[in-house]
């Protein structure tokens, strides 16, 4: 009779758990704010490991608008669509906002982000965050393209004369 009270403990104890966890996890739909945290579900979540370049940096490629914070966030904006979020919880930032990882058709948000530049690894990145920041550093994406504050402007080249057309 003992081993069986003890299976149903681990039991009601694995449910109990896993109920726990499911309701500390969000998902829903969700709408991307202007520095690139979202809500999701009506709570206000920031991407762990994820940190948006700072609004003043110019990007240099040709989608608009220029500074890359705006950019970034259209990106972002962009990947969400009208899709379902799903967000783990992982704590609280200081100013009380989720830190979650999140995805959205299974595509994990941050890790979309700064692979394909247009966000930084922060400093709680996992490991797999910082190797793709290099990556896409690597790869001129997004931030990492050369910037129009950093481009130096040459003159146009002059045109050549055209050769003098040689007689028979």
């Amino acid at each position: 009779m003992r081993p069986l009270r003890v299976a149903l403990a681990v039991i009601a104890l694995a449910l109990g758990s896993a109920s726990a966890s499911a309701q500390a996890d969000l998902s829903s739909w969700a709408r991307v704010l202007d520095d690139g945290s979202l809500s999701v579900g009506g709570k206000h979540v920031r991407l762990q490991g994820v940190s948006i370049p700072p609004t003043d940096r110019i990007c240099g490629q040709p989608d608009m608008p220029a500074t890359c914070a705006p950019r970034a966030v259209l990106q972002l904006i962009r990947k969400v669509g009208a899709e379902f979020v799903r967000c783990q919880d992982l704590g609280r930032d200081a100013g009380n906002a989720m830190l979650g990882r999140c995805s959205v058709l299974g595509e994990d948000l941050g890790g979309w982000m700064i692979l394909n530049g247009w966000a930084m690894a922060g400093q709680e990145a996992p490991f797999e965050y910082m190797q793709w920041e290099r990556l896409a550093e690597r790869r001129s994406l997004g931030i990492w393209g050369r910037p129009v504050d950093n481009v130096i402007i040459s003159p146009a080249p002059r045109p050549r004369p055209a050769p003098a057309p040689t007689k028979p």
